[in-house]
């Protein structure tokens, strides 16, 4: 039996995907001035990876690389962009923070800067969802990888991140 989505599928998650991720872009521009002076952009989404980029020069530092503060705020908003988008997903209106974040700054960044999350797994989702739909809060880790520049498409073990970033985020019924 062929376990393979059917193009069909495959296409339909994708126009899923992208008119989610609109929402996400709205959001951004609509709550969040710092994301416009940062000129942060949704390079993609498709459901299990979001990708923010940001251009060096509104977040450049005297040293002429990327300021610690735009990395940080680009990699929060990488995790916090990915359970905005998860919780569009499933049509859930709530209040959502970031409760907890550390970084790991590994090496300057001297060119664009390029924020990747994974979604977490199926498991973790439904766990989440689940909580929030019983308790009426949850809380959730997601990690974020910074790269320099690089058209990096997912978190790979074989290329090096710039930045690694961990953080916690809860959301609350309204």
């Amino acid at each position: 039996m062929n376990t393979q989505p059917s193009l069909e599928k495959l296409i339909l998650k994708k126009e899923f995907s992208e008119q989610i991720s609109k929402k996400l872009k709205k959001f951004f521009v609509e709550h969040l001035p710092i994301t416009q002076f940062m000129g942060l952009e949704v390079e993609s989404y498709d459901g299990d990876t979001l990708i923010l980029t940001a251009p060096l020069e509104p977040n450049i530092n005297d040293k002429q690389t990327a300021f610690g503060g735009s990395l940080y705020n680009t990699a929060v908003m990488a995790c916090w962009g990915m359970i905005f988008l998860k919780t569009q997903e499933k049509n859930i209106a709530c209040n959502q923070v970031v409760t907890e974040g550390s970084m790991k700054y590994i090496a300057p960044v001297d060119g664009r800067i390029r924020a990747i999350c994974h979604a977490p797994s199926e498991d973790e989702l439904v766990a989440f969802f689940d909580h929030f739909e019983r308790k009426g809060k949850a809380r959730i880790s997601l990690e974020a990888a910074v790269y320099n520049d690089a058209c990096v498409m997912k978190i790979d073990p074989e290329i090096k991140p710039a930045v690694k970033f961990l953080g916690q985020y809860a959301i609350i019924k309204n």
